[in-house]
């Protein structure tokens, strides 16, 4: 009969005691003992055999020589249990315990750490640190002090750079980047509550160490695809990924934009322009793509300065890019920079969307993107520039005009674009772009045209319009309606 058998089912207490010791002495990996006590802990719970659990417990408690093989053992049969008495000796032999119990007590600490209070968990960390265990980290990171969680961060960033590099070479392996991940995410959660500026350093690290390993998540091609992960990432992904968010989300716009000058700082990838000769690896397209989502939703934090400088020379890298994932997610950073009120690229924004269609956006993504730069202008500084976006629509109905199927379906979608226009445009420019509908709308040959241009009106942009305009845009459907009937 094995010690463990010994442990779970004798009903002799020196015997008990006596076997718990000498396994305690001649048993190196830790892990392996917590993993006996709790088994042990499960198997007398279940036969109500409390009364022996005692014995063990107690035989630990009364260890003087190997305190970290009678902590483990303890260990385990606290976390099987919930036993009290077994909560005691453990916080007992914590306080008893000198270091950190050698590497293969690493994961014992990772256990206990949720339940008890450990007073060396610096050692444990420091340990975890020289083994370059980044798993370790990221368990014990939520339970260290804000002060001292810098340190674990670096770490964690550290690992995820030895990462890329390997990916580069072609050695790492997805479940190295998923154990960077998990590490980050556990880093992370001291980001949802905190608000101390010291934590603004843990942001750009945890920041990088996501992107660093963003390369195990992006479906690139189909042999990169890990599980059914996908872009969106893992759980611990988006749970990181959301404290990152609302972290910055809370600072003020000096803060957010030091926070953003240093993630580009770290990786100098995000500064490349598109003339640049170096050439990018797909780990750091990765990294691009992370932090193209990232800025998507904290550009409203951002100044002008920062937005300018570092996060529109990034989009317009990717704004034509020919990878889908690229392409979608410049596009979506420059809609949340004109949401927030960055009105300085929409003309150049409005140029080059109409340029992409209908090649690479359909007629919703036009309507989206072209009304996004108009309502920025709307309520910028300069709201006349409006009306040179509204030129350059007109000019590409214009070029239209020729007859043809595919021409007449184009011209049908860019009417209805320009007609989205009403709902958003100054008020100053209203009458321009009711008027330019009438005219577009009362030369085209086509019937069907003229009707779904006025449906789309009556069913769509009536809705978005604020209330002063309704009324004035009602009476113009209704007039535009009664034209296009008269003509059946």
């Amino acid at each position: 009969m094995n010690a463990g058998r010994v442990l779970a089912t004798s009903t002799s207490r020196n015997v008990v005691s006596e076997v718990t010791r000498d396994i305690v002495m001649r048993t190196s990996d830790m892990y392996e003992l917590f993993e006996l006590g709790r088994s042990v802990g499960l198997e007398r719970q279940r036969s109500g055999s409390m009364e022996m659990l005692e014995a063990v417990v107690r035989a630990c408690s009364d260890e003087q020589e190997h305190l970290a093989g009678a902590l483990a053992l303890a260990g385990g049969v606290f976390v099987a249990t919930q036993n009290k008495h077994a909560r005691r000796v453990c916080d007992a032999l914590v306080r008893r315990q000198n270091g950190a119990g050698g590497p293969s007590m690493l994961r014992v600490w990772c256990e206990l750490a949720p339940y008890i209070r450990l007073p060396n968990i610096h050692e444990v960390v420091a340990e975890a640190e020289r083994m370059c265990d980044v798993s370790v980290l990221g368990n014990l990171a939520p339970f260290v002090s804000e002060q001292s969680v810098e340190r674990v961060a670096s770490a964690v960033h550290a690992a995820s750079v030895d990462v890329l590099l390997r990916m580069e070479m072609g050695t790492a392996s997805y479940e190295d980047a998923h154990r960077v991940v998990c590490a980050a995410a556990g880093v992370a959660q001291h980001l949802v509550d905190g608000t101390d500026r010291g934590l603004d350093r843990v942001w750009a690290l945890v920041s990088d160490a996501l992107a660093s390993t963003h390369w195990a998540s992006v479906c690139t091609s189909s042999d990169q695809i890990h599980g059914d992960v996908g872009r969106a990432g893992s759980e611990d992904y988006r749970r990181a990924c959301t404290a990152l968010v609302s972290y910055a989300q809370r600072q003020s716009s000096e803060r957010a934009d030091a926070m953003v000058n240093a993630v580009f700082a770290l990786q100098p990838c995000l500064r490349y322009l598109p003339r640049s000769s170096v050439r990018v690896g797909r780990g750091r397209e990765g990294a691009v793509l992370f932090y193209m989502d990232l800025l998507e939703h904290i550009a409203g934090q951002l100044t002008t300065r920062t937005v300018n400088a570092l996060v529109m020379p990034l989009a317009v890298r990717y704004v034509q890019s020919v990878e889908r994932d690229w392409f979608e997610s410049a596009h979506a950073l420059i809609l949340s920079v004109l949401d927030a009120g960055h009105a300085k690229v929409a003309v150049w924004y409005a140029r080059v969307v109409l340029a992409l269609y209908p090649q690479r956006i359909n007629m919703d993504l036009l309507d989206i993107s072209f009304t996004a730069a108009i309502r920025a202008l709307a309520h910028s500084s300069s709201p006349e520039l409006s009306q040179s976006c509204i030129d350059l629509l007109i000019a590409r109905i214009d070029e239209c005009a020729a007859s043809g199927v595919e021409r007449g379906v184009r011209r049908r979608e860019l009417l209805c674009v320009l007609a989205s226009q009403v709902a958003s445009v100054p008020l100053d420019l209203l009458s321009f772009v009711m008027t330019s509908v009438d005219e577009h709308v009362d030369c085209e040959p086509l019937w069907a045209t003229r009707r779904d241009v006025v449906g789309h009106v009556q069913d769509t942009v009536l809705e978005s319009a604020e209330l002063e305009r309704r009324p004035v845009l009602a009476s113009w459907v209704w007039r535009m309606r009664a034209r296009v009937d008269a003509r059946l």
